[in-house]
């Protein structure tokens, strides 16, 4: 922690931030031979390697203070100065600030002064932050990360339930869902062509995700019931991504902890680009070479993200929960029957976020895809054995007993969709949205009321749920209607 009593802390991040802006300066007058800054380069590097402590490290500006990671660094008359040119820098250019990788402790001089030069080039830039980040990915230079602005739009500063507000935060889901299936999909597309790829846009989608979700997650978790048919492989991945994070988020992960979780789940099926697609989509039942096929798709995952263009510690951190996912909690899954070690936790997350989707989601070799209520009692049925009992139970807890997404049949005779959570603490009932049909028998958003609603004389529920179905019974997609306006 950094605070006024941790003086020594202090001390080595401004000796730190010192000899990198005065390394920077040191750039602008003289060459790369130059003693100034052959010796500013080493005095850096040694001054990095000892604030380092764990596997990165984070600078950040923001509203005029400094932090390194999470903690701000105290604005004292002695850092001062320091603070704030290192502030403006970071402004100059729009970045809210860098992350160093430990591959840094590798990297030579001559890599770390074309960082360097290039950060400073960045300011002569119209788009700053996308030129630097197309220049580090284009000289291969894993080891730093960009961490961007988030602009938010004056009403989402507003503390207000208005319409405005819950639709600018619908917008930001879907465009965070759409920014992060296109970044996922063009990695597969790369590795499949066996091309070399890196990450920092998918870190990017994730990180953006992460952000939001922590402060909003009903709303992603809503977005996750998209489905796709056609496209299933993808936003199969984007969902498991969401749900694990917003499960992390249940469980109090650390920012840090929830885009590696991200990461991971977006990863999980990427072996998958090289199982033939007659295997993926075969109507009927897998021979054994072809399950064979199919069970080496987790190995896969971990052997193609080794390939990935990324700093070995990230690779290292999102390696292991990919290849757990169908190991199952009593360790009787595949690819390896003889595996001993106990599941990681985020392989265990995403074991259940990974089910869960798979069984809600149609596919060409199943008849019917479960009802979300359905789907959970059938993953509460395996705890235990191959779920984690306790995630399960944070799982469920988290969707609620009818998920949003779930379509209801009422005594009234209506259809309703589940469209939130109730608001009501302690009570199990959800808001839901009528679906009426039009003319074409399409069906479209009716009026939205609170199945928590009783009756004041009796206390009983006004509507009462007589059946459970999955929409695209009906050829409803929840998206749809879950993020229109009423």
């Amino acid at each position: 922690m950094l605070s006024q009593s941790n003086t020594q802390a202090i001390t080595l991040f401004e000796e730190f931030l010192q000899s990198f802006f005065s390394l920077l300066q040191a750039l602008r007058i003289h060459g790369d031979n130059n003693k100034l800054v052959v010796d500013g380069v080493i005095k850096f590097s040694n001054n990095l390697a000892r604030t380092m402590e764990g596997e990165s490290l984070a600078i950040k500006a923001s509203k005029g203070l400094l932090f390194i990671e999470e903690e701000k660094l105290p604005y004292t008359k002695r850092s001062k100065n320091l603070i704030d040119n290192m502030v403006h820098y970071f402004d100059a250019r729009n970045l809210e600030g860098l992350r160093f990788f430990n591959d840094i402790k590798q990297a030579s001089p001559e890599n770390i002064l074309k960082f360097m030069r290039l950060l400073e080039a960045a300011g002569h830039e119209k788009k700053p932050v996308d030129w630097l980040i197309a220049e580090l990915d284009l000289n291969n230079l894993i080891w730093v990360e960009i961490l961007q602005k988030i602009s938010k739009p004056e009403e989402e500063e507003q503390d207000t339930e208005s319409d405005d507000t819950d639709s600018l935060r619908r917008e930001r889901a879907r465009k965070d869902y759409t920014y992060s299936l296109s970044s996922f999909k063009e990695i597969a597309g790369k590795v499949s062509g066996k091309q070399r790829v890196g990450i920092r846009k998918t870190l990017r989608a994730v990180q953006d995700m992460v952000t939001h979700l922590v402060e909003d997650d009903e709303v992603y978790s809503a977005i996750s019931t998209l489905r796709v048919f056609d496209d299933y492989t993808f936003t199969h991945s984007v969902n498991v991504a969401i749900l694990s994070m917003c499960m992390g988020k249940r469980i109090n992960l650390s920012r840090r902890s929830l885009e590696r979780l991200g990461l991971c789940a977006l990863f999980h099926d990427l072996g998958k680009i090289e199982v033939p697609r007659e295997v993926l989509n075969k109507p009927g039942k897998l021979n054994d070479s072809e399950f064979k096929l199919l069970e080496e798709h987790s190995l896969n995952s971990a052997r193609l993200i080794v390939k990935l263009r990324a700093s070995r510690d990230r690779k290292a951190k999102i390696l292991l929960p990919p290849f757990e996912h169908h190991l199952k909690f009593n360790l009787s899954g595949y690819p390896y029957t003889n595996w001993k070690k106990p599941l990681t936790l985020f392989g265990r997350i995403i074991t259940i976020a990974d089910v869960y989707d798979a069984i809600t989601s149609q596919r060409v070799y199943r008849k019917s895809a479960l009802s979300p209520d359905r789907a959970l009692g059938l993953i509460l049925d395996g705890a235990g054995r191959d779920f984690d009992p306790i995630l399960t139970k944070v799982f469920i807890n988290m969707l609620g007993v009818y998920p949003i997404g779930t379509l209801l049949k009422l005594d009234s005779d209506d259809l309703a969709l589940v469209v939130s959570l109730s608001k009501k603490k302690g009570e199990k009932r959800p808001l839901v949205c009528l679906m009426e049909q039009d003319k074409d028998g399409m069906y479209q958003k009716g009026k939205t009321i609170d199945l928590a609603e009783r009756d004041t004389p009796t206390g009983n529920y006004v509507r009462d749920i007589i059946e459970t179905y999955h929409p695209s019974t009906f050829g409803i997609q929840p998206v749809q209607h879950i993020f229109s306006s009423d």
